[in-house]
């Protein structure tokens, strides 16, 4: 990486009081650019990736099913330095306690628009991303096996809309086999909404008092043979309210195995993922969860 990379890299890193929150594609780091091949106009990617989970030991088991997709669509490409891009996200979450071992609680979406500028250094993103999370089946509680007739639906409703800007440097490699990357992202939000049903007040730290945060996260990747390569990744998210605690932090580490052809890349992984708010309850829950899962993406999607 060069002197200036790393200088836009490590400011990215001090910049979190000033934005970025934990999204969806938080798994999923975008970059289009790196297709020189398409030419001018409109619509000349659809990029598209999934992921599936099967966590352990979250809070509640709340995390025990974990499912995210990833659409972008590449509205208009200028030159093989510049394009524009919407990106549709969706993440659902589902604990075991029903007779199913499957009981939907959440549904989260974002959705945002953003500009792409390759530089020498690393590729610039410019974008307004919107982000709200929903809960599903609370008309019955979130274990089924436990009879409340007292109960009474929850609500844990999250809308935040935010500016942002990102960076990802190029592939940089060591020796013939490995190969590596950085992404950052900075969140600065513009509305926020937290509803809960119950009303929570003791000790809370309110999502509406969210203001900026900060997502940085790499990628180390080594070649195995040509189809098949192992890899770790690694992310962390601080945020920063202006009311209670100032900051918090979510967090993930991931290896696995990739197999790759020539539409794309099958990942099996295992990875720890720290949330200081889950946001399955009416009340703050923090969750320290241990995920197995499966991964398609996109090689445009690293």
């Amino acid at each position: 990486m060069t002197s200036f990379g790393i200088r836009i890299f490590l400011l990215l890193l001090i910049s979190s009081s000033a934005s970025a929150q934990i999204f969806v594609a938080r798994n999923f780091f975008p970059v289009p650019l790196d297709d020189t091949t398409s030419e001018r106009g409109f619509l000349p990617n659809i990029i598209f990736s999934a992921e599936g989970m099967r966590g352990f030991g979250s809070a509640l088991d709340e995390q025990a099913w974990n499912a995210k997709y990833v659409g972008l669509v590449e509205l208009y490409r200028f030159s093989d330095k510049a394009t524009i891009a919407g990106t549709l996200s969706h993440e659902l979450t589902a604990n075991p306690h029903n007779e199913i071992s499957f009981h939907m609680r959440g549904a989260i979406w974002n959705e945002s628009i953003a500009f792409f500028r390759k530089t020498r250094v690393g590729v610039l993103e410019f974008g307004v991303t919107h982000h709200c999370r929903h809960e599903i089946d609370n008309t019955v509680p979130s274990d089924e096996s436990v009879p409340d007739e007292e109960y009474s639906p929850t609500r844990r409703l999250l809308v935040m809309t935010a500016l942002y800007s990102a960076f990802s440097t190029p592939n940089y490699t060591i020796g013939e086999r490995m190969q590596y990357r950085f992404y950052g992202r900075l969140n600065a939000y513009t509305y926020r909404v937290d509803g809960r049903r119950p009303e929570y007040f003791e000790g809370d730290q309110s999502w509406q008092d969210l203001r900026a945060s900060l997502l940085i996260g790499g990628r180390w990747t080594v070649k195995v043979s040509k189809v098949v390569n192992t890899y770790a990744r690694a992310w962390a998210n601080p945020i920063f309210f202006d009311n209670g605690d100032t900051w918090k932090m979510n967090y993930r580490l991931e290896t696995g195995l990739g197999f790759r052809s020539k539409k794309g890349v099958l990942e099996a992984f295992a990875a720890y993922e720290q949330y200081f708010d889950d946001a399955s309850r009416p009340y703050p829950l923090q969750s320290n969860v241990l995920f197995v899962g499966v991964r398609g993406r996109s090689h445009l999607i690293f």
